[in-house]
């Protein structure tokens, strides 16, 4: 494949993606068909293989014709971003910071961490059949992922996130419950702070919502 051509499917991939991105701020896709097919996308090398993810898309997506052959690297590069009604900014504060990570403990009772508790980009929290909440609504957030490690043992841990924030679950549950609440932004961005839960729900429950559920 020489470069002119390499260039070519680039053009078409990025248009492509384009609307793609289009599609699902319309409603005429959702999230997870979005991150499929643009995962397809990326791996595509022929005009069959872009052209057969975005062939059942209304027209009305398609904005305008592929770009031309003259289109910078840059320029490139800035269409692969979503665009920002996709996933919105949250109004949280973003700083850095190098302290030990937060360890919760709670067990047969009821702690809640608020405020501007955070000290680094990861935390722990273990709860043995009681309930745990961490508030991440008025704390600064490092710049990209916070990881919470999270064992609820016949308990429950409640995380509250500020609006916009991202969070990916990637905790187990085990006769137990581990579950993102659908008010809270799926989507992540890079270069913007999203937040990571992992572990193990054991017949308890680990949830995550962007508003607080006793409010």
């Amino acid at each position: 494949m020489n470069d002119r051509q390499a260039e070519t499917i680039e053009d078409r991939r990025d248009y492509a993606l384009d609307a793609l991105t289009t599609a699902y701020a319309n409603g005429h896709i959702v999230l997870e068909d979005y991150e499929f097919r643009a995962s397809a996308l990326q791996k595509a090398r022929s005009f069959a293989d872009i052209d057969a993810q975005t062939l059942d898309l209304p027209r009305s997506v398609f904005s305008a014709p592929p770009p031309p052959l003259s289109s910078s690297k840059n320029t490139r590069r800035q269409n692969l971003q979503p665009p920002a009604q996709s996933a919105p900014r949250g109004t949280y504060a973003v700083e850095s910071r190098s302290g030990s990570p937060e360890f919760s403990l709670c067990i047969m009772g009821d702690r809640k961490l608020a405020g501007d508790w955070l000290n680094a980009d990861q935390a722990t929290s273990l709860t043995l059949m009681g309930s745990t909440t961490l508030d991440l609504r008025d704390t600064a957030l490092p710049p990209g992922r916070l990881k919470i490690d999270a064992l609820a043992i016949m308990g429950e841990l409640k995380i509250i996130v500020p609006p916009g924030l991202p969070v990916k679950m990637t905790a187990f549950p085990f006769m137990g419950e581990a579950n993102v609440h659908r008010s809270v932004e799926r989507r992540i961005v890079r270069g913007r702070p999203y937040l990571e839960v992992s572990g193990i729900a054991l017949m308890g429950s680990i949830v995550v919502k962007a508003q607080d559920p006793e409010a």
